[in-house]
This record gives C-alpha cells, sequence and structure tokens, in this order.
C-alpha cells in the first residue's frame, strides 16, 4: 500500500511540475519588447503589444491564454507582430520616453494594438472569463488594419 501511495505521489508531482514547466516556457517563448528596440521598428506594420510585469497575476494569465493563441494565428502573417513589454524591464527610446507613457497605459494588464506609432486598440485588464471576447476584439481590429 505504501509503494502505491508513494508511485502515485511521483506520479502527480511529475504531472504537476511537467504543467509548471510548460506554462513557464509559453511564457518564456513570448517576443519582448522594449520602448528603445520599437523605436527602430518599421512602423507600418501592425504590433500587437501587451504591457506586463512579473508581480501582475492577470498578465501571466493573459501570456498563457491568450496571446500564445493570437501569435499562431498570425504566425504566418509578416505584418503582424506580438510581444510582451515589461515595464520593469523598460529601457527608454533614444528620445528618452517611453511606450507606457506615449501610449497612455496606466494599468496591467494593458493590451495595444498600434499601427503607423499610433494606437488603434487599447483595453486594460485581463480574466479568463473575458478571453474569448478580447480574442475577438483584438482579432478584429489586426484584421481591420492588415
Amino acid at each position: 500500500m505504501k509503494k502505491i501511495i508513494f508511485s502515485l505521489g511521483i506520479a502527480f508531482a511529475m504531472f504537476f511540475s511537467a504543467q509548471v514547466m510548460s506554462a513557464q516556457q509559453t511564457t518564456q517563448e513570448l517576443p519582448t519588447l522594449t520602448s528603445k528596440a520599437y523605436a527602430s521598428m518599421k512602423k507600418d506594420d501592425v504590433y500587437v503589444v501587451i504591457f506586463s510585469a512579473v508581480y501582475c497575476g492577470p498578465c501571466r494569465l493573459a501570456k498563457q491564454e491568450l496571446f500564445p493563441e493570437l501569435i499562431k494565428k498570425y504566425v504566418l502573417d509578416k505584418n503582424v507582430h506580438f510581444y510582451v513589454l515589461d515595464i520593469e524591464k523598460d529601457e527608454a527610446a533614444p528620445d528618452g520616453t517611453f511606450l507606457k507613457d506615449r501610449w497612455g497605459v496606466e494599468f496591467l494588464p494593458t493590451f495595444v494594438v498600434a499601427y503607423n506609432d499610433a494606437v488603434m486598440y487599447l483595453k486594460t485588464g485581463y480574466s479568463s472569463d473575458q478571453v474569448s471576447d478580447l480574442k475577438k476584439e483584438l482579432v478584429n481590429k489586426i484584421n481591420s488594419l492588415k
């Protein structure tokens, strides 16, 4: 009996650690952006940016639940780019500005769709129950700009 319980415990621990690793890999593989890097990018593409921070739980959820699906949907579209901008790791653009200030980001997470260096869509907040609606809004806005 002890061997069965021990084996079940080991199996559970392996499953749980695999789930945690998978979630970490998903968020780690997302492309990152800084204000400095954006300053040198081509502006006539569509940029979808989630403003985030390590301490932000809803940000982590969005990066796990929403962004991978969207990236997968537009993987072949070379004019649509997805990024995570961690406000705590951001580097100022050469002119000293930060995207969060230029684009009016005040809360986390905030989703921005930018085109020609202008904010075309901005939405603040995230919860798992709104993933479908938010995904539709983002897809509609992205498709309208392509």
